[in-house]
Parts: structure tokens; C-alpha cells; sequence
């Protein structure tokens, strides 16, 4: 299956796990992708770009930190997203309960989580094209069981 001509995505966390395989499928469809990843450090979504014949681009920007989010978008003024896809997730130390969970550790996860991927769709919603896609997926892993939302 492929993708009409031109369909671009916009993937907010991409540099491995579920983020990652959305990028690859959309890339297999044949969309262009532009898909980020938080820090400096290379990741396999770095390897997936070097094979894409210039059809993904990787950004690295940390949506919990607004001015980069703002700066990102100032980058990307000009460009329309015909799907504008956040994946967002962090999680606490395995094995670790509600109990153990310290509030600053919580406060973490909530601002990676859940607030932060809100603002990027804000911030960024007028990148997305008339009739495009709007979509958000972020998960939590309690015990070794993942949700996601």
C-alpha cells in the first residue's frame, strides 16, 4: 500500500519503539517524513534516514522545552503536514509501584507525558494541512504492563 503523491508526515518522537515503526511504516507507504528525536544522541531513526533517499528528515527537539518547540516551528514555517503525529512517553524505573514513586518523578512523567504533548499539537496546528491529521499517542509503563492513551 502505498501513499499519494506528496503525503507528508510530521512525527513528534521517533527515535525508537512505537514512534520509530510509525515512522519506518509511513516511510514503507511512501509519505515523506520529518520525525524527531530529544538530545543529540544517534539513534536507529538516524540509520532509517541515511536509507530513505532524502524522504526522512530527523530533527532533535525536546517538547518539554517550549523555546525549542517554538524555534522548531520558526524552522518549519513554511512546510504543511498532511498528518501531525505526537508520541510521547517516559516511564519510571521497572518494578517500581505508585508507592514508590516520588512526586518530582511524577511530575516528570506527566509534563513528558501528557501536558507537553498537548502544547506541541497547539504549537504546531497550523502546520497541518486543511484536511489533514491531528493525532496523539502516549503511554505509561506501570509493572510491565504499558498503557497507552
Amino acid at each position: 500500500m502505498t501513499a499519494p503523491a506528496g503525503k507528508t508526515a510530521l512525527m513528534i518522537g521517533a527515535s525508537r519503539g512505537l514512534g520509530y515503526a510509525l515512522a519506518a511504516e509511513y516511510l514503507a507507504r511512501g509519505l515523506r517524513v520529518t520525525a524527531t528525536v530529544r538530545g543529540a544522541r544517534r539513534t536507529g531513526l538516524h540509520d532509517l534516514a541515511r536509507s530513505s533517499d532524502g524522504r526522512l528528515v530527523v530533527e532533535a527537539v525536546d517538547i518539554t522545552v517550549p523555546e525549542q518547540v517554538a524555534a522548531w516551528h520558526d524552522r518549519l514555517a513554511r512546510a504543511t503536514f498532511d498528518l501531525l503525529f505526537v508520541n510521547a512517553g517516559v516511564t519510571n524505573g521497572p518494578g517500581e509501584t505508585v508507592a514508590d514513586v516520588s512526586t518530582d518523578t511524577f511530575v516528570r512523567l506527566m509534563v513528558t507525558n501528557a501536558l507537553s504533548p498537548m502544547r506541541v499539537v497547539e504549537a504546531l496546528q497550523d502546520l497541518a494541512a486543511r484536511n489533514g491529521t491531528n493525532a496523539v499517542m502516549s503511554y505509561l509503563d506501570y509493572q510491565g504492563q504499558t498503557v497507552c492513551w
